[in-house]
């Protein structure tokens, strides 16, 4: 049976991770959570997984582990947290390199590659220029693995997820409350994906033999959207869960930027493809806010 060792497990991506690995039942998982005292009971039961506090990844022995999968990160632009979390991943390799482990999947991000034109793509060889300090630190990690990693390594340079675009959760919240949304970048396009999907993507990377990974893949969507069309869907999602129409409002400040990456060589690789639409997302989304609003509606 493999053994798997996953960062970050307390964040959103690392507890789906360990939850889907649970589900696969071939698998034995070492948690090691950020706030286990937070965290711990909101993960799944199974004689399969061990969990961890952060501060004591680096004096535990774990014995053999097939794969480390790094995704404990600091997220934004808050710079301490960034060089904290530079700082952790100096220790992760350094941990790779010295204990019994076989290799490290990073989790990247598509934010290192140069700004695109709509409707362009880029793969794993496209032009890196982080125009973020989240982007800017992400390439640096790459980097760090490159120069320092004595193990089979692989970043995946992962589309963003929906629970990170702050942007949909903006409109899906004006629908809900009837409040008109206001576009100020309509000329902007984003590619998102679900949660689900980038799951079964690393999964299926994890599942390759180490001589058969590459260094680089993309991981996304395949497809970008305008912010314009994405108000446009969370508008008409919304009517389908009876939902009454919101008013859209564009004020166009004249920003044009767009990022879809090229995924076909996982999809080669693997089979590995995209299964939750534009439209199915943003219905996961208003399903988890009704949802949560219905379960404290019935606590009064």
């Amino acid at each position: 049976m493999k053994t798997v060792l996953i960062t970050g497990a307390s964040g959103f991506l690392g507890h789906h991770l360990v939850k889907s690995f649970i589900e696969r039942g071939d698998t034995e998982i070492i948690a090691v959570l950020g706030k286990p005292e937070d965290k711990a009971n909101a993960l799944p039961e199974s004689d399969k997984l061990m969990v961890y506090p952060c501060s004591a990844m680096f004096t535990t022995d774990f014995g053999h582990v097939d794969t480390l999968i790094h995704t404990a990160f600091s997220r934004g632009e808050n710079l301490a947290g960034l060089t904290r979390s530079i700082s952790f991943t100096e220790g992760v390799i350094e941990l790779v390199n010295r204990q019994d482990i076989d290799s490290i999947i990073n989790i990247s991000t598509q934010g290192l590659y140069k700004a695109l034109q709509p409707g362009e793509k880029v793969d794993e060889n496209g032009l890196v220029e982080p125009n973020t300090a989240y982007g800017l630190a992400k390439w640096a990690v790459e980097n760090m693995l490159e120069l320092g990693c004595k193990k089979k390594y692989t970043s995946i340079r992962m589309a963003s997820l929906s629970t990170n675009a702050r942007f949909l959760d903006l409109f899906v919240d004006s629908v809900m409350e009837n409040k008109q949304i206001t576009v100020v970048a309509p000329q902007q396009y984003a590619s998102i994906m679900d949660v689900s999907d980038a799951v079964e993507g690393i999964l299926s990377i994890e599942q390759l033999p180490l001589a058969q990974r590459k260094e680089v893949y993309n991981l996304g969507p395949g497809v970008q959207h305008s912010i314009l069309e994405y108000a446009q869907s969370a508008n008409a999602v919304g009517r389908t869960v009876r939902l009454p129409e919101t008013s859209i409002e564009v004020k166009d400040s004249g920003k044009k930027f767009a990022i879809c990456m090229d995924c076909s060589t996982l999809r080669a690789q693997t089979n590995w493809t995209p299964k939750v639409t534009k439209d199915m997302m943003l219905k996961n989304m208003f399903d988890q806010k009704m949802g949560k609003l219905n379960q404290t509606r019935s606590l009064y």
